[in-house]
């Protein structure tokens, strides 16, 4: 059996598919690592175009806060500074206020809670025995 595969012009054509198939695996391996650096390059400029987005937006807000104006408004709003002269007010809302407030608005702080717990109360609420 082992004689007739290596008679003729067979020895010649196993050498050539041997041979096509190491050149195959040892082409695996450099072609897994172009892919991988493609992947990385493709990251890598996705991170680079989102950080020139975040860079223009600072130069933006940079250009933003050269203007006197936009300084006195953060001034105002974010650290509470006044002018000499003004004076300052603290609007402090109580405590019944700000729930009355919520209710008004139309949102229920029952829709909030997980369903289980609706349904628990709904339950309890079925189920509760009047002693009248």
């Amino acid at each position: 059996m082992w004689a007739a595969l290596f008679t003729g012009d067979r020895p010649y054509f196993l050498a050539l598919i041997g041979l096509l198939g190491l050149i195959v695996a040892m082409a695996l391996g450099p072609l897994q690592i172009f892919t991988a650096a493609t992947d990385r390059v493709d990251d890598l400029e996705g991170q680079r175009d989102e950080l020139r987005e975040d860079v223009d937006g600072l130069e933006d807000r940079k250009r933003r806060l050269q203007d006197p104006e936009e300084i006195e408004l953060h001034a105002r709003s974010e650290l509470g500074l006044v002018r000499p002269g003004e004076i300052p007010f603290v609007v402090a809302i109580p405590e019944d206020e700000e729930d009355a407030g919520d209710d008004a608005d139309g949102e229920d702080s029952e829709s909030e809670d997980a369903w289980y717990l609706r349904l628990g109360r709904w339950l309890s609420d079925r189920l509760t025995v009047d002693d009248d």
